[in-house]
């Protein structure tokens, strides 16, 4: 895809911004879950995958991103600052070939649409962190995109496989992206439906493989098979326990404020066991609490819904104040992050706080106001909007974090740009540069 001047010059805008937000926040990778992907990419680039290890089993199945990191961090020694721009670019060429995709099944000017997602500054944010969720959202991005290129234009052995390959990798990079498949699916459903079991176990073929491979890595680090991460039980524990906040919190290191006293000796010889042996013992631990907690109050457990949607959505995904919170308060708890008292006193931390929530608010209507337009033909909005469901229902056993709605929110946001305001937007763009007024034609989207 050979994208024009404008694009490219928003691929330096981006950059830009990425680098700007770096220095802002003093991005380092020497803490947290970045620190983790490190020790692990470092140990790969040794060709060493089995070492049993905390950061082994609390990275999750990232796997994706830790060959990304691998391969270019190994290059790069780690530089945050080149890291995310490398995140930039791969962000942005994902964005605009959907976007581009996305004019051709609609035949309209989306190109302001390009223009805000370079801009928005939870991306800006994510790009120029090591974490997952750059490279996570760009592959969900690019999968969807393939997938509306194979709609438009015919199903074929060779992209099939490609697009499955590529679901692969974004399964391998956030595991809850697995459900995109059936999306997928859904999308693709009239062109592959004369020979619909054979395409869709291809599609299918690769995610399978890759849940394989993470088991198999479990299997030689820890001693059991399991195709998922061991992080698994503390998001369930999290969201699924008798503290009813519905936060993730670092349990063990606060035992006597959100474990029960009669399970306080049980972690503790977990603890003490070797990694490789208490990694799955305190997965199972956690596991079989939550268990515990539904069993007990499924009222409760219900009731908790609500605020685990309202944390996971209504936040810029940077804003985890739940994490460290010892409190078990319910709720966003906005009060906190528009006082200074949390943020060590400095006078503008309110401020910068209140522009960061209204700039996503603005974001989340935009994404309703489209969602209420969806037109029922077109089919590519449906498969998203059939995706974004499975996302909402990962709060009824998960934990609360804002981070879970990042992977899937530049998708959503360009998918859902109400059609009327590109309209308006190229409208006025047309008056001030003296164009003629742009196509308002929705062309075929069907």
């Amino acid at each position: 895809m050979k994208l024009p001047n404008k694009y490219l010059l928003l691929i330096l805008i981006s950059c830009a911004l990425t680098i700007i937000t770096q220095l802002v926040y003093h991005a380092t990778s020497d803490t947290g879950d970045s620190a983790s992907y490190i020790f692990l990419a470092k140990q790969y680039s040794q060709f060493n995958f089995f070492t049993p290890s905390y950061q082994n089993a609390q990275s999750g199945i990232h796997l994706t991103f830790l060959l990304f990191l691998t391969i270019f961090g190994s290059i790069f020694a780690y530089n945050p600052i080149i890291i995310g721009v490398i995140q930039t670019i791969l962000f942005c060429l994902s964005a605009f070939f959907l976007i581009k995709k996305l004019e051709a099944y609609l035949q309209r000017d989306l190109y302001v649409i390009a223009i805000l997602i370079v801009l928005v500054p939870e991306f800006n944010v994510y790009n120029g962190y090591i974490l997952s969720e750059s490279i996570s959202y760009s592959l969900l991005m690019l999968a969807f995109a393939i997938a509306l290129n194979i709609y438009m234009h015919g199903v074929s052995l060779r992209n099939m496989l490609f697009l499955s390959f590529l679901v692969g990798l974004t399964v391998m990079s956030r595991t809850e992206s697995v459900t995109c498949i059936i999306a997928l699916i859904y999308l693709l459903f009239p062109k592959i439906k004369k020979r619909f079991l054979a395409y869709t176990s291809l599609l299918i073929s690769f995610p399978f493989l890759i849940f394989m491979l993470f088991g198999f890595k479990n299997y030689e680090t820890f001693h059991k098979f399991k195709i998922t991460s061991y992080e698994g039980g503390e998001g369930l524990y999290g969201g699924s326990s008798e503290n009813l906040d519905g936060s993730h919190h670092v349990f063990y290191l606060h035992k006597n404020i959100f474990i029960p006293k009669n399970k306080i000796d049980a972690i503790d010889k977990i603890m003490k066991m070797p990694v490789e042996y208490s990694v799955p013992e305190q997965d199972s631990f956690y596991t079989r609490l939550s268990i515990e907690a539904w069993k007990k109050d499924p009222i409760q457990q219900i009731g908790v819904i609500p605020d685990k949607l309202a944390k996971n959505w209504l936040l810029p995904g940077f804003f985890d104040i739940y994490t460290n919170d010892t409190t078990k308060q319910r709720g966003l708890q906005i009060g906190k992050l528009l006082s200074k008292k949390y943020f060590n006193n400095v006078w503008y931390a309110p401020y910068k706080h209140l522009y960061y929530m209204i700039i996503h608010w603005i974001l989340l209507g935009i994404i309703a106001w489209g969602i209420l337009s969806i037109k029922k033909q077109n089919r590519f909005q449906l498969a998203v909007l059939m995706l974004l469901l499975f996302y909402f229902s990962y709060a009824i056993p998960l934990c609360a974090l804002p981070r879970f709605h990042v992977v899937l929110f530049p998708l959503l946001i360009i998918t859902f740009f109400p059609e009327s305001l590109v309209t308006k937007i190229n409208q006025l763009t047309d008056r001030f540069t003296g164009k003629n007024t742009t196509s308002t034609s929705s062309g075929k989207n069907t």
